[in-house]
C-alpha cells in the first residue's frame, strides 16, 4: 500500500522492428521516455512457441528502464507485417501481457503501437492508452496487404492518439481523425564529431555518402548517374539492399556498398563523408516521409542533397540542397561538395540538428498527452467497516497507478475508532490524499457531498467503502468521456447490485474476481449500455455536471434514492447517463445499510420512496439485464 499512484506511467512498445535493428524512431523514443523515469517494455516481433515455459521471456536490458520482451504465442507464428493474429493468438498475447504486468506492477499504461498487428491486444489491454505512431504512408510500400491497410483505418479510428511524422502524413490521416505531428529527430551527442572518436576515412577522394535502408523507394538510376557524372568522386552507401536491385551501381568503379554498419558506430562511418545524400524516387510514400537521416546527416556538420521531398527543404542552401529532377540533383552535389567544409556552414547545420532531438520531440508527446490523464478526485466514504475499507483501499493503492489521482477519504463519524485510525495511517506520507473527518455523520449525500465540497478534480468519483477496484479502472471509465462528449455519467459494471449494472460473473477471492473480470472487459472494451439510473457504490461525473446539478440531495439521510436523483438531474440538464461494461468494480452491496436490520432498512427505503415521487413522480423500479454465461476463470499464469 506504499505505492503511490503518481508514479510515472510504464510505456509498451508495439514495435515495427526488432530493439536490435538499425536504431530508429521507436528505439529513440523508447530510450527518452526511460531516461524520464518510465518503464519501457519493447516487445520482439517474433514470439516464443506455445510450449515455452513462461508466457513471456526477458530477452535483454539494454539501458536502465529498457526491458525487451518476447511473449508466447500458439499456432503458427504470424508475421506482424501481413497478417492479424487469430482470436486464440490474440488471448494468449494478452495473457502473457496480464502476466507480466502483474508480476511488475504494471499498473496505468502508455502502449506505443506502430503497425495494425498490435491493435486487437492494445486496444483490449486494461488502464492503457493506446498511441498509434504513423510513421509512413502505409500504401507506399510494395509489399503491404490490402487486408492490413484495413486493420491501420482500424487502428486510426479506435487508438485514443494518432502520431504522425510529415505533413502530408498528417493531412492524408486528418481525413479519417485528427492527429498529432510530432516529426523525427536525431540523438545529436551520438553524431557529433568527439575527440575520442576515430573517422574512417575511406578514400583519399571526394566521398559522397549514405546510410539506410536501399529499398524499392531508393533511386538506383539516380545513383548511377550521379556516380557517372563525378568519376573522380567516390560513392559509399551503408545499409541493407535486399529491396533494390543495385547490379547497375555495384558495377561502378567509384560505388561501393558497404552492407550494414552497427549503430554505434556508424558516426566513425559518416564523419568520412564530404557530402551525404538522400537519392529517393518521388512516390507517395517518400512524399510523406520525414527522414531521420536528414537530421543525422546535419549533426555531423555535412551538407545533405536529397531529391524533392517535402520535409527536407528546411531552408535556404548550404544546410540542405533539393534536385528538383536529376540533373538538378547532380548539379546541387556540385554545388554540396564546393561547401562541404565552410566552417560558418557547418556550425549551422550542426547547430539545425541540435534543435531537433528526442528530448525536443517526447515534450511535445507528453504535451499531447495531458488531456488524457485530466486530475480525478475519488471520494471514498467511509462508515464503520475496518475490514472492508482495508480491502477497498488496497485495491486503490494496488490498481489505480492513476498519475493524476486525488484521493479523498471521508470518515462519516465512524464509532469504530479504529476506521478513523487506518484513514489516518493510509494518508500519512501519500501527499495525494484528503482526510475529511466528519463529527457526526451526515448520511450518505451528506459525506459525499463533505467530500465534493474540497474536490479539486475535473472528475469526480464516489465510491463506496465495500468495493474493490480492478486494473486501470479510472483511465478506461474516462475514455468513454473523451469518446462521447454528450456522456456526464459513467458507472462500472459489477457482480452485486440492483439494476443493469449487475453481470453474471463467477469467481472466489481476489485473484479469481481479477482474472474472471479481465476477461469480461477485455471482450467488451469501448462498449456502454445507455441507463436512467446509476448505482452510486462507483460512479463518474465530470466537473460539469456536478457544476450544472449540484450536490446530492440530503433529503435522502442515510441513504437510498439518492443515486436515483442525481442521475435524474443530470438526464434533465441534458447529460448521458451510461454503464461502462468494460470497467468492473466489485461490490459487497450496501454493507453499511445491512447493518441497519431487515425491518429498519425497508422503512427507510418506503420513506426515501416517497420523497423521491414527490419530486419526481412514479418511481420506476430498476431491473436487470439479459444474463449471459458465467465467465470460465483459466489458471493464471505466472
Amino acid at each position: 500500500m506504499n505505492d503511490s499512484p503518481m508514479k510515472p506511467y510504464d510505456v509498451f512498445v508495439f514495435p515495427v522492428i526488432d530493439w536490435t535493428f538499425r536504431h530508429q524512431r521507436p528505439q529513440q523514443l523508447a530510450l527518452e521516455l526511460a531516461r524520464r523515469g518510465h518503464r519501457i517494455f519493447y516487445l520482439t516481433v517474433d514470439f516464443a512457441p506455445a510450449d515455452t515455459a513462461r508466457p513471456y521471456l526477458f530477452w535483454d536490458q539494454p539501458e536502465e528502464n529498457v526491458f525487451v520482451v518476447q511473449l508466447r504465442c500458439p499456432g503458427e507464428a504470424p508475421s506482424i507485417y501481413k497478417q492479424m493474429p487469430s482470436p486464440e493468438q490474440a488471448a494468449a498475447l494478452l495473457d502473457a501481457i496480464d502476466a507480466l504486468r502483474r508480476n511488475c506492477g504494471v499498473g496505468t499504461t502508455v502502449s506505443i503501437v506502430d503497425l495494425p498487428f498490435w491493435r486487437p491486444i492494445a486496444m483490449a489491454m486494461q488502464g492503457n492508452l493506446v498511441v498509434y505512431d504513423c510513421m509512413d504512408y502505409h500504401p507506399g510500400f510494395l509489399n503491404n496487404e490490402s487486408s492490413m491497410l484495413v486493420e491501420e483505418d482500424r487502428l486510426i479510428h479506435e487508438a485514443d492518439l494518432v502520431l504522425t511524422t510529415a505533413a502530408g502524413l498528417s493531412d492524408i490521416v486528418g481525413r479519417l481523425r485528427e492527429n498529432t505531428l510530432i516529426r523525427n529527430a536525431c540523438d545529436v551527442t551520438h553524431f557529433l564529431r568527439r575527440p575520442d572518436r576515430p573517422v574512417r576515412r575511406l578514400s583519399e577522394r571526394p566521398v559522397v555518402g549514405y546510410f539506410g535502408a536501399i529499398d524499392h523507394w531508393f533511386d538506383v538510376d539516380l545513383l548511377v548517374a550521379s556516380a557517372r557524372a563525378y568519376p573522380d568522386w567516390d560513392f559509399i552507401l551503408i545499409g541493407n539492399s535486399h529491396g533494390s536491385d543495385i547490379s547497375t551501381a555495384r558495377a561502378l568503379p567509384n560505388v561501393r556498398f558497404l552492407g550494414e554498419i552497427p549503430y554505434a558506430i556508424l558516426p566513425e562511418y559518416a564523419h568520412g563523408f564530404d557530402v551525404c545524400i538522400i537519392p529517393f524516387e518521388i512516390t507517395e510514400l517518400t512524399l510523406n516521409t520525414n527522414p531521420v537521416k536528414m537530421y543525422e546527416y546535419l549533426a555531423t556538420g555535412r551538407p545533405m542533397v536529397g531529391t524533392a521531398m517535402p520535409e527536407i527543404r528546411i531552408g535556404r542552401d548550404g544546410l540542405v540542397f533539393v534536385g528538383e529532377d536529376h540533373a538538378d540533383f547532380i548539379a546541387k552535389l556540385g554545388q554540396a561538395m564546393a561547401v562541404h567544409d565552410d566552417p560558418r556552414l557547418v556550425e549551422e547545420r550542426v547547430a539545425y540538428a541540435r534543435a531537433q532531438t528526442w528530448g525536443a520531440r517526447i515534450a511535445q508527446f507528453d504535451e499531447a498527452l495531458v488531456p488524457f490523464f485530466p486530475k480525478v478526485s475519488v471520494v471514498v466514504l467511509v462508515y464503520n467497516g475496518l475490514e472492508l475499507t482495508r480491502r477497498c483501499l488496497d485495491s486503490i493503492a494496488a490498481n489505480s497507478h492513476y498519475p493524476n489521482l486525488e484521493l479523498i477519504l471521508v470518515d462519516n463519524a465512524s464509532p469504530q475508532t479504529e476506521v478513523r485510525d487506518l484513514l489516518v495511517a493510509f494518508a500519512k506520507d501519500r501527499p495525494w490524499v484528503k482526510l475529511v473527518l466528519n463529527d457526526r455523520n451526515l448520511g450518505f449525500s451528506g459525506g459525499n457531498n463533505a467530500g465534493l465540497r474540497v474536490a479539486t478534480g475535473d472528475y469526480m468519483v464516489l465510491l463506496n467503502n465495500d468495493t474493490q477496484v480492478t486494473r486501470g479502472w479510472i483511465f478506461d471509465m474516462l475514455r468513454h468521456f473523451r469518446r462521447d462528449p454528450g456522456i456526464g455519467m459513467v458507472g462500472p459494471v459489477t457482480n452485486n447490485i440492483g439494476n443493469e449494472a449487475r453481470i453474471e460473473i463467477a469467481y472466489d477471492g481476489h485473484e479469481a474476481m481479477c482474472a474472471a473480470s479481465r476477461l469480461y472487459v477485455e471482450a467488451r472494451r469501448g462498449r456502454t449500455m445507455p441507463s436512467d439510473t446509476v448505482a452510486f457504490f462507483c460512479v463518474m461525473f465530470s466537473r460539469a455536471v456536478f457544476e450544472a446539478v449540484g450536490e446530492l440531495d440530503e433529503i435522502f439521510g442515510i441513504g437510498m434514492f439518492e443515486d436515483d436523483d442525481y442521475c435524474r438531474r443530470t438526464r434533465d440538464a441534458g447529460f448521458k447517463v451510461v454503464i461502462a461494461d468494460d470497467v468492473f468494480i466489485h461490490h459487497e452491496l450496501s454493507a453499511s445499510l445491512n447493518a441497519l436490520g431487515l425491518e429498519r432498512r425497508q422503512k427507510l427505503f418506503e420513506e426515501n420512496k416517497r420523497l423521491y415521487e414527490q419530486k419526481w413522480g412514479a418511481w420506476t423500479p430498476h431491473k436487470y439485464r439479459d444474463p449471459e454465461a458465467p465467465q470460465t476463470v483459466p489458471a493464471q499464469t505466472v
